[in-house]
């Protein structure tokens, strides 16, 4: 196949099939994207546990580390899925053709669901969660295809230790930035959320009105959590899973989990270390919350690959399989529907929305908090039954 295409479609075995795939990678990105939309779907916004509420600027909570992982799982991937489609003798100009599409059909669903369901141009948000994705993605990607080589086979010769070096000038040069270059009208350095140099290029380049509206400070939008340099960094969060993927795929680490946990928790205790001159702030993406959060995803990774060893964890872990084959139809699906669950429907008694309604119904059960928690693990459930006959059909939304 020498073009790309949106599709539902029977997923290729991107990295083997039955036995030799990489199940907790599979695990690890179900779980990513059923954080995602648990994150999504609460029965009251201000009803969430602590957790479950990202960190308003410093810091981290569990559910910041959630994109993250799934940044994560694309790269870990990515090395995985490239040398099967050379492996099938597919020209480079192909994979970069594919890579590419994908980034930009990415890049375009990300605004069309920004727009959905007003559709009002004049203040559409241009960044986005899948925006930054598609970014990230094509920057890791050039790197890869840039830096590796064919064999006289055909096969992949990817170069870790020249990543490697990508990876690092990506998260050292987005601090300097940072930490040296003076912001007009603001100085240096600046890690804030209206002086620092992500916010002050995305309201020049985007505009207020283009930009994230939820999270102003002092009643003003100033910056944007998907920017446009917080793409720049997470690709470093795509190109450490890549590392990852090229470390699974030489079959040369004696321990796999623990090494992914001793790496994990290096990364996590070098980012402690640096903060007091980086700090851990995910909406603008700092160095050290990508050392951080990578260092979870690793920790994270190395707990799935022991559990994979278990069988009764096949079983128990299967809904973070079926999520993990269907991320793309899963996320667009949850925000297709979401003003549904926000649309006051007009009934004998009255109006109200779905949302409201689930909460005031499990509120009579629960206490608030747990009763919005339980509506998000509701619609989970719900959407897990219609994943799951996706996954038995084959059926995948693909890019």
């Amino acid at each position: 196949m020498d073009h790309a295409e949106l599709q539902i479609a029977p997923p290729r075995p991107a990295h083997g099939t039955g036995a030799s795939r990489w199940l907790a990678l599979d695990w690890l990105r179900g779980l990513s994207i059923i954080g995602m939309l648990l994150n999504l779907t609460p029965g009251a916004w201000e009803k969430q546990y602590g957790w479950m509420v990202h960190a308003k600027w410093e810091g981290g909570n569990l559910v910041d580390m959630v994109a993250p992982a799934f940044l994560f799982c694309i790269g870990a991937a990515m090395p995985l899925s490239l040398s099967h489609r050379m492996n099938m003798g597919q020209p480079t100009a192909a994979l970069w053709r594919h890579g590419l599409w994908r980034a930009a059909v990415l890049v375009a669903l990300g605004l069309f669901l920004n727009a959905y369901p007003v559709f009002d141009p004049a203040h559409l948000r241009i960044p986005g969660v899948l925006q930054k994705i598609g970014l990230a993605f094509a920057l890791a990607l050039s790197l890869v295809l840039l830096t590796m080589r064919r064999t006289t086979g055909g096969s992949p010769h990817f170069r870790p230790y020249i990543l490697i070096g990508a990876t690092l000038f990506i998260l050292a040069s987005h601090w300097a930035l940072l930490y040296f270059v003076p912001v007009p009208g603001f100085g240096a350095p600046r890690f804030d959320p209206v002086g620092s140099w992500p916010a002050y290029i995305d309201r020049q380049l985007f505009t207020v009105p283009h930009m994230f509206v939820w999270w102003p400070v002092d009643g003003k939008v100033v910056f944007d959590p998907d920017g446009l340099l917080n793409a720049y960094t997470s690709s470093a969060s795509v190109l450490i899973g890549v590392l990852a993927g090229l470390a699974h795929m030489s079959g040369k680490v004696r321990r796999p989990a623990a090494t992914a946990f001793a790496a994990g928790a290096a990364m996590i205790v070098l980012a402690l270390a640096l903060s007091g001159i980086c700090p851990i702030i995910k909406n603008i993406y700092t160095a050290t919350f990508v050392l951080f959060s990578a260092g979870f995803s690793l920790a994270l990774l190395a707990l799935f690959s022991l559990l994979a060893g278990l069988s009764a964890t096949s079983v128990l872990l299967f809904p973070l399989k079926v999520y993990g084959a269907n991320p793309l139809l899963a996320y667009v699906t949850s925000f297709l529907l979401a003003p549904l669950f926000d649309y006051s429907w007009r009934f004998a008694g009255g109006a109200a929305s779905i949302r409201s309604a689930g909460q005031a119904a499990l509120s009579g059960v629960f206490d608030p908090y747990a009763a919005s928690l339980t509506f998000g693990l509701i619609y989970l459930v719900l959407q897990f039954l219609v994943l799951k006959a996706c996954y038995r059909r084959r059926w995948i939304l693909k890019l």
